[in-house]
């Protein structure tokens, strides 16, 4: 992939990620709105619950291409990383100009009749040097595509990740479930595992799973306190808690909300829940 390529992907990206964001907002703007007017008009309840599950989806695309994203990043900084280790190899074996320091002006040779050892080992480093540009340094194994080596294994975890979103988009939650819960255990440490247990637990909530959905959130709060996931998290919380009808929990749950992530969305849609109950 050539530089200008891959500024252009990150590019696209970040445009695509604005877009989505733009239309997120609005989703949530229309859904407060909806909210609001449910006190009077009930039979919107199911409208509502549509789109609910549509800016959840919506969310999933920001988040798939958030991560897309970041491995474009990655990928862009090996590649500078690629180049510029193979200059300096380059620039290491290149024969210095006359008149640098140990050469004599007008001198062919070297003192001690070495001066074809020396122009022997010049050519042999020359040649190593073309060598190394052609295939790329190595550093303990050999290297793929310019990328440092364990780059492509890096990246799987993300390619697992990206396959249980694209299975939530499809509205498979059964099986969206399943690979994100798949994917937490077997990336444990991942900086993504806040965010697939966020989704598992928005998939436990569409299936009408709500005891899951109060076990999963309430994991994500007490692991992952400071994940921009877990005041989302904790509204699909306070969610479960009435799908098992206890409504008193649930407002306990959105003036938590309230007080501990004033200045997140997630607030401001549980004050709008609390003047509903």
């Amino acid at each position: 992939m050539s530089d200008e390529e891959a500024r252009q992907g990150v590019a696209d990206l970040k445009s695509q990620q604005s877009v989505l964001s733009r239309q997120q907002q609005t989703m949530d703007e229309r859904i407060t709105r909806m909210e609001t007017a449910l006190q009077g008009y009930p039979d919107l309840v199911m409208r509502l619950e549509s789109m609910s599950q549509d800016l959840a989806q919506l969310r999933g695309r920001i988040d798939n291409l958030t991560n897309q994203l970041d491995v474009e990043d990655k990928r862009f900084h090996d590649l500078y990383m690629d180049l510029d280790s193979r200059l300096k190899v380059v620039e290491s074996a290149l024969p210095k100009p006359e008149g640098a320091e140990g050469s004599v002006p007008g001198a062919p040779g070297v003192a001690g009749g070495k001066e074809g050892a020396t122009s022997a080992g010049t050519a042999e480093s020359g040649k190593n040097a073309a060598t190394v540009a052609d295939n790329g340094p190595k550093s303990g194994g050999q290297e793929k595509g310019g990328n440092p080596e364990g780059a492509s294994d890096a990246r799987a975890p993300s390619a697992d990740y990206d396959a249980a979103l694209s299975v939530f988009n499809a509205g498979n939650y059964a099986k969206s479930r399943k690979l994100f819960e798949a994917f937490v255990k077997s990336n444990p440490n991942d900086e993504k595992v806040p965010n697939a247990l966020y989704w598992i637990g928005m998939n436990q909530l569409l299936l009408k799973d709500y005891k899951g959905a109060r076990a999963t959130n309430q994991h994500l709060y007490k692991s992952f306190p400071d994940s921009p996931k877990t005041p989302d998290g904790l509204l699909n919380l306070a969610a479960a808690w009435l799908g098992l009808g206890e409504p008193a929990t649930a407002k306990a749950t959105w003036k938590m909300i309230i007080a501990k992530y004033p200045d997140s969305s997630a607030a401001q849609k549980a004050k709008v829940r609390l003047r509903q109950h």
